[in-house]
């Protein structure tokens, strides 16, 4: 069995477990986890803060640069914490955008100063401030709604205790200032104390949820959202590798396709009829069979131009659209092929990365397979569309250097998209491509 995906990247926070054991686990490791990044914090913005102001007012004289990268780098340091703050306690992963390199050949002093030009080093920085007054607020209010949910409990508790213990002139309950005595205040106060314990219990998750997607925002945002951009800019230059060297073979077999076949048949057939102008004199029936042969040779020409022209940009794909032009691949096929293709609204370079994949994947099926039938199918997913080709086949399918699927898997990564093949032996072959409507 052979099966081949493109890499996708993903940010993914695993879903939340339930239950009340969960449930308290992921309070406490809220709690654990701001009150660590208050301290963290307050340390970096006290280093962070006075690194760089005390860089900022000495850098006229120079010596303030080097007081500057180490502010950058300081901050560097407690943003590296603070992805592995966040991935240990709150199970948030923050990739770590790409350090800016220094040219290659420059200078010790160009070098040390390289972390002033990197924006990263700058949303560190940034960070360092913002976290901390973000920890100033979210632990306060971590700890009250949490005792508050405890006081659901505790604090009929307590009252009890206090009830049984203090004599009866040090007792004083919340009722006793709206007119109450005796036991009914007593009652009162529990049930006050119980109402207000529940408002807490009831909304401490909520909270420490919103707490904690706060701070994951944040570090998203300030931490990380360059190493999105960096693994766009990353995928965009491979699209464009891919597109380049899919092309290129693309251009090499089409012009060995061309010398191969219709530059020999022309050829020949140019030297037929130079013939049947010496012929038609002398020998005009031999004259006739030559210029048959010419003919023929023309026809052979016209079709294998046609078959070569499907790869680059059918006519029909362009006059009456994908479904129209599937169905022409499908009537031409040798194997009986099934095509479920909906009008779809696909930009026209989509269009024509899905017709290439078709055509690849029914050349390749009628070629090595040995099926008895072929089934394609197009449908829009979201913002992709995704086509389909499964066979009946043998199976077995390889991806080698310079085949047919290792020319779509270019086509496809050109667009941006992704291939997979399954193909065990025995089971047929399905070839499955992804490309994004946007690409």
């Amino acid at each position: 069995m052979t099966t081949m995906t493109l890499p996708r990247t993903a940010d993914e926070t695993p879903a939340p477990a339930r239950g009340v054991g969960a449930w308290a686990s992921r309070i406490g490791r809220f709690l654990g986890y701001s009150f660590l990044a208050l301290v963290l914090g307050a340390i970096g913005f006290s280093l962070v803060i006075a690194l760089l102001s005390a860089g900022a007012a000495t850098v006229v004289v120079w010596v303030g640069l080097p007081i500057l990268v180490g502010g950058v780098l300081v901050a560097r340091g407690f943003a590296a914490a603070e992805r592995a703050l966040q991935s240990a306690i709150l199970g948030t992963h923050l990739p770590t955008p790409l350090p800016k390199q220094p040219r290659a050949g420059a200078g010790w002093v160009r070098r040390m100063l390289t972390p002033l030009t990197d924006p990263q080093r700058w949303l560190d920085s940034l960070w360092v401030l913002v976290n901390f007054l973000l920890a100033l607020i979210t632990f306060p209010l971590a700890i009250t709604w949490t005792l508050g949910a405890i006081g659901t409990v505790g604090g009929p508790l307590a009252t009890l205790i206090l009830e049984n213990v203090l004599p009866d002139a040090d007792r004083s309950v919340f009722a006793d200032l709206l007119g109450f005595t005796g036991p009914t205040a007593l009652a009162i106060d529990i049930a006050l104390q119980v109402a207000v314990g529940l408002l807490f219990l009831l909304t401490v998750g909520p909270v420490v949820r919103g707490l904690a997607a706060l701070h994951r925002g944040v570090g998203r945002g300030l931490l990380s959202s360059r190493h999105e951009e960096q693994q766009r800019l990353a995928r965009a230059e491979e699209s464009r590798a891919a597109g380049r060297s899919a092309e290129s073979a693309a251009l090499r077999r089409l012009e060995r396709d061309l010398h191969d076949g219709p530059q020999q048949r022309l050829v020949r057939a140019s030297m037929d009829l130079a013939r049947i102008e010496s012929l038609t004199e002398k020998d005009p029936e031999r004259a006739q069979a030559v210029l048959r042969e010419a003919r023929e040779q023309l026809g052979l020409t016209l079709d294998e131009l046609r078959r070569l022209s499907r790869g680059i940009a059918p006519p029909i794909l362009v006059d009456r659209g994908l479904p129209a032009a599937l169905a022409e691949l499908a009537a031409i096929s040798p194997l009986p092929t099934t095509v479920e293709a909906p009008e779809l609204d696909l930009p026209e370079h989509v269009e024509i990365g899905v017709y290439y994949v078709v055509s690849e994947a029914l050349t390749n099926a009628a070629k090595h397979s040995g099926a008895g039938s072929v089934v394609v199918e197009v449908a829009r997913i979201g913002e992709d569309v995704r086509v389909r080709i499964e066979d009946d086949g043998r199976g077995g399918a390889e991806m080698r250097t310079g085949g047919g699927l290792a020319g779509l898997t270019g086509r496809v990564a050109s667009l941006e998209g992704r291939l997979s093949v399954h193909s065990p032996e025995g089971d047929g072959t399905r070839v499955e491509a992804v490309i994004p409507c946007a690409s």
